[in-house]
């Protein structure tokens, strides 16, 4: 998390292309991009072809990683976690949900270097991933001068053979929207959507000209990414003729997340906790405040109204892992993955013990189709709990298909 207090890079808005992409969904032909034939865009191009799938048993499994947030020497544990985590659970799909480096990379190579090393342990296995975008994976433009930006980041991933993100979209805010259909492991329908966000970077530091002082300085969904998702959402459901359930992740928590947690809009009084336990039937732990973009971004809202979308997942603040039923709609944390960034009472053996991944468990013969959640933690996996850091010694090889 960590805000960066420097004026942020932004991308300029470029207004009224959301109705128009999702109109286009049925369309537009096939790019020759590796990933994006097996997949709905967010400029809306629609593929026979879905890259993702359930199996013979009706089963399909997520993992989600967040804040990987390291530089080209990541911390070996990081790795050894994403590995442990994937040769147990043998998920069909992962995500990277935000925060995948953090801004130490002094040259483009580093940067990618830095990607590298905590996409392979997907890549390796032949397993679908994806990433979506948080606050930090631009800071080394800032720090260090370095090239590599949101859009250009896009560009290095989709080398992978199995990475899942669509190209870059000018038309919509940010650079890793997508939209994933599971197709059905009988016929051609999808049974289920992965929906992606950029959730943006910083607020400017002058919003219309005022000081933001004692307000959240992070950044938001733009109501054209909610749009997008509304009118794809609705172009979806007339396609296949019903709604596509579905979970939806980005990086930065909504206003919704605080509130579920205290049982109170305004305020951050735990006399509220123990009533909105009962009522959402929360789970989890809150280490942290819940950093949320300066602006209600209106997400919740958006699929709370839509009703295809089950839960919204975020990352983050690392020591928070908390889920719970926000009248009806899963609100959650993935916990941090990466050992090299905060963790809980630094420098002392607590450091770790939250990191970790969460599990989302499908199976198509249900009615909701989602079956459940959990938490996967490293202090259950055999990793050295250490607070010391750990750097690999060198950064792992790139795959000779990738140009670093």
């Amino acid at each position: 998390m960590t805000e960066n207090t420097s004026h942020p890079s932004r991308r300029n808005l470029i207004t009224g292309g959301s109705a128009i992409a999702a109109a286009g969904v049925l369309a537009a032909a096939p790019s020759t991009a590796h990933a994006a034939p097996a997949l709905v865009t967010q400029h809306g191009h629609g593929h026979s072809r879905m890259p993702l799938s359930f199996g013979r048993d009706g089963r399909f499994k997520i993992v989600q990683f967040n804040d990987t947030q390291d530089g080209p020497r990541t911390d070996r544990r990081t790795i050894e976690l994403m590995n442990k985590v994937l040769d147990r659970e043998k998920p069909q799909f992962v995500l990277i949900n935000g925060d995948v480096i953090d801004g130490s990379p002094r040259t483009d190579r580093e940067v990618k270097q830095a990607v590298n090393n905590v996409v392979l342990p997907m890549e390796s296995r032949g397993i679908k991933w994806a990433v979506t975008f948080g606050n930090h994976d631009e800071d080394s433009t800032e720090e260090h001068g370095t090239g590599m930006r949101e859009p250009q980041l896009v560009e290095f991933v989709r080398q992978y053979k199995h990475n899942l993100n669509p190209g870059d979209d000018q038309k919509v805010f940010g650079s890793s929207n997508a939209q994933l259909l599971i197709r059905g492991s009988r016929g051609h329908a999808p049974a289920f959507a992965v929906w992606l966000l950029d959730s943006g970077r910083y607020a400017e530091e002058r919003p219309g000209g005022q000081d933001r002082e004692g307000l959240m300085g992070y950044d938001w969904i733009r109501p054209q990414q909610i749009r997008w998702y509304n009118d794809l959402s609705v172009e979806t459901e007339r396609r296949y003729g019903k709604k596509i359930p579905g979970l939806m992740y980005f990086h930065i928590p909504t206003w919704e997340h605080h509130h579920m947690w205290f049982g109170q809009q305004f305020t951050s009084d735990e006399s509220g906790h123990a009533a909105a336990v009962k009522r959402h039937g929360i789970v989890g732990e809150k280490h942290e405040n819940v950093y949320t973009g300066m602006v209600n971004s209106g997400i919740y809202a958006a699929v709370l109204e839509r009703g295809d979308v089950l839960g919204l997942y975020c990352g983050h603040d690392h020591i928070n892992t908390y889920m719970g039923n926000y009248f009806g709609v899963e609100l959650g944390y993935g916990p941090g993955t990466g050992f090299g960034t905060y963790g809980l009472n630094d420098g002392t053996r607590d450091e770790h013990t939250l990191r970790g991944a969460r599990v989302f468990e499908l199976d198509e013969r249900t009615k909701r189709v989602y079956t459940r959640t959990r938490l996967v933690f490293a202090k259950d996996l055999g990793i050295d709990m250490s607070p010391e850091t750990q750097p690999i010694d060198h950064p792992e090889r790139f795959p000779r298909y990738v140009r670093g």
